[in-house]
């Protein structure tokens, strides 16, 4: 049963090994030859320059030494350097070692670097199995605890940990799942961060050098990527971190430091729902959060200046500068009452006409300018309470979210708390992986702007999120019959419509989508759509339409070395034309890329019995297929095919039973064995299962 045996990539070197474990390797050739300056591995001989009237005498003798060395696959020893080559697959890794000791080269013998050469590479596979997870091909949790370790001081980055839970608990289908999963992230990922498999469906990917608002971004993409793809539940969580400051205690390993924090923000994330992230910088400081809960202080003073009003306005100062006091009171000609707490200032105003606290606001901005240096220009953010709300102490925190609306303007910016705010808000909420707190201030907006299509979506986006598929469709829905950029509104509908199998709304979706005007940041996404589209016409058979996305796609694609997700579907497109021969390149391919897709496996095999590539290897094929997805009729109808192909009537007997019994392949099955019975020669039996399929297809419309 596949999975249990030790990964392929256990078993031998590739010329990726030497990029990612350069240093290892390194280390241990200098334990070997310890009498050495420098290393440096060179790129096969078939890319080192051809020979040129401006190379020198010694450039001349390194390329011969190491053609040489690559033909022989012996070392070469010349010019004080030492060329060993590393056999790897189909091509070659070059060794070269300068700085031998004088006597070393003098004294060295070619039976000593035949065995050097073999204790290497012996070294190297050891080292390797030793970093990679023998299951499932990725680098081990070990060797993610050495990696942080080894980071210097200048580096940072984020380490982000990913559980990715299946519905079963059978062994077999965790393991397909896990292998799915596996493959899942190598196409995110795409080769640009190292991806460990910590055991228990857990996953872990460090990213270094990024921007400090890397984590806010990375973990929802990913967590919507794996949502599209079918995951039952994901749960991701991000510490970003910088080696000069991340520890507080010397003595702790920054492994063990990051990986106490990623845990404990990966455990709040899987409290919050089916598909949900947590930052780890959004529990560790929760009083410096954009919106931390107001002070008991300030409740109380709210409470007490606010307990005979029925209505009044709360502003907000974006500081609380020495000198700003006496310009606040006499803006409001010592109407308010005001209160410092923290880095703002806040003003209680019994007024609620817009218009008047408005220009109260400017005349403070305006008096503050004058006073400070520079004529700076302060924010201000209100909220207005009248009767009709619920809470008074709610002000407090709504003038908090209005001076978050303020900080997206231009410096000496004024805003009432309104519909964008509770938008702003709940973004701010979404970002950090809050979506009930994120929920709740889209709904309070939607109570300002009924008919606001940016809330809209970004609400359905949360419920899509919380598994809640009628109310974001609902959502979506409303936001593509809104006045605002309908663009996202349509994409998020059709990609809710896709995961619910729904593909004749989804095309129709998606097809809008790419109707819209689309702004510069929207155009990335239209190549998603273009793929997404490409999919379901591939879904619906439509392999014309399909492949006219698709082709422009994936040549896009394959120049940035992220194409492979678009292989499988690019083969099944061909193999539905009937171009057979172009199905098989790709499909070859696709199995290269990911050995555990059963659909590749299935395809491949179905066109290796129509071609004549080999009746043993299509049943393989089939066979390995139905193994990896023991659900997929079609897969099932296949095999049979190969298995009567073959000769095994028997078998496919007994696989074609399930086919029988749904109404999906029920016709196929019984055309399947109406075939059967035809090439046994018994054919009362085949004329009695053609007119099954014959009356099946009559009363069913098909």
């Amino acid at each position: 049963m596949f999975g249990y045996f030790q990964h392929e990539l256990c078993k031998t070197l590739e010329r990726s090994d030497f990029y990612r474990f350069s240093r290892e390797f390194l280390q241990i050739i200098h334990a070997n030859i310890p009498t050495i300056d420098t290393i440096r591995f060179l790129d096969p001989v078939s890319q080192q320059p051809a020979d040129s009237p401006e190379e020198n005498k010694e450039d001349k003798a390194i390329r011969d030494a190491i053609i040489e060395a690559a033909d022989t696959r012996r070392p070469v020893l010349t010019g004080g350097m030492l060329f060993l080559p590393f056999p790897v697959q189909e091509t070659t890794v070059i060794a070269r070692v300068s700085g031998l000791d004088e006597y070393l080269i003098r004294k060295v013998g070619n039976d000593w670097l035949d065995g050097l050469l073999s204790q290497l590479l012996r070294e190297f596979l050891m080292m390797k199995r030793a970093c990679v997870d023998p299951l499932t091909g990725l680098l081990s949790s070990l060797y993610l605890e050495e990696s942080l370790d080894s980071y210097n001081k200048t580096q940072n980055g984020t380490l982000v940990l990913l559980s990715v839970y299946p519905k079963s608990i059978g062994s077999f289908s965790a393991k397909k799942y896990q292998h799915r999963t596996v493959s899942l992230l190598k196409t995110f990922v795409n080769n640009r961060f190292p991806l460990f498999y910590l055991g228990q469906s857990c996953f872990g990917i460090v990213c270094e050098n990024c921007e400090d608002d890397f984590a806010s971004q990375f973990a929802p993409l990913l967590v919507n990527f794996l949502k599209r793809a079918r995951c039952s539940r994901v749960h991701v969580s991000t510490v970003s971190f910088n080696c000069v400051t991340s520890s507080p205690d010397s003595s702790i390993p920054l492994s063990e430091f990051l990986m106490k924090k990623a845990w404990a923000a990966l455990h709040v994330a899987s409290r919050r729902g089916p598909f949900a992230f947590c930052h780890s910088s959004s529990l560790e400081n929760p009083d410096i959060h954009p919106l931390a809960p107001p002070s008991t202080r300030l409740k109380r003073w709210l409470q007490k200046t606010a307990r005979n009003s029925s209505s009044f306005s709360l502003f907000q100062f974006a500081s609380a500068e020495d000198g700003m006091a006496e310009g606040i009171l006499e803006g409001t000609g010592k109407k308010g009452k005001l209160i410092a707490d923290g880095s703002s200032y806040y003003l209680f105003y019994p007024s609620v006409s817009h218009k008047k606290i408005k220009t109260i606001a400017r005349n403070i901005i305006a008096l503050f300018a004058k006073k400070s240096p520079g004529n700076a220009l302060v924010n201000i953010g209100i909220s207005v309470y009248s009767a009709v709300e619920g809470s008074k102490s709610n002000q407090l925190l709504n003038s908090k979210k209005a001076l978050c609306h303020a900080a997206f303007l231009q410096d000496g910016s004024v805003i009432i708390c309104n519909a964008l705010s509770f938008n702003i808000s709940g973004d701010i909420y979404y970002g950090d992986g809050d979506l009930v707190r994120a929920v709740r201030e889209y709904k309070k907006g939607l109570i300002l702007a009924p008919d606001d299509g940016n809330l809209h979506n970004s609400l359905g986006v949360c419920y899509a999120q919380m598994n809640r598929h009628t109310a974001a469709v609902d959502c979506f829905k409303k936001a593509c019959n809104s006045k605002d950029d309908r663009f996202m509104a349509f994409y998020n509908l059709g990609l809710e419509q896709q995961i619910q199998e729904e593909n004749t709304e989804a095309i129709a979706s998606l097809s809008n989508a790419l109707a819209c005007s689309l702004t510069e940041e929207q155009t990335k996404v239209r190549k998603d759509i273009s793929f997404q589209l490409a999919l379901l016409y591939t879904h619906e058979k439509l392999y014309k339409k399909a492949l006219e996305l698709l082709l422009p796609w994936f040549d896009g694609e394959e120049s940035e070395d992220s194409g492979g997700r678009a292989l499988k579907y690019l083969g099944e497109i061909y193999a539905g034309l009937g171009q057979n021969k172009k199905a098989m390149k790709y499909l070859q391919r696709a199995m290269r890329y990911d050995e555990y897709d059963a659909d590749v496996l299935g395809i491949l095999g179905g066109i290796y019995l129509i071609e004549n590539e080999g009746d043993d290897i299509a049943l393989r094929f089939c066979e390995k297929a139905v193994e990896l997805s023991p659900d997929s009729l079609d897969l099932k109808m296949r095999l049979a095919r190969a298995q009567t192909h073959c000769g095994d009537f028997m078998a496919a007997v007994k696989t074609l039973q399930p086919c029988l019994r749904k109404r999906k392949t029920r016709l196929a099955a019984l055309r399947q064995r109406a075939d059967m019975a035809s090439e046994l020669g018994q054919k009362k039996a085949a004329a009695r299962w053609k007119t099954k399929a014959e009356h099946y297809a009559a009363n069913t419309n098909l």
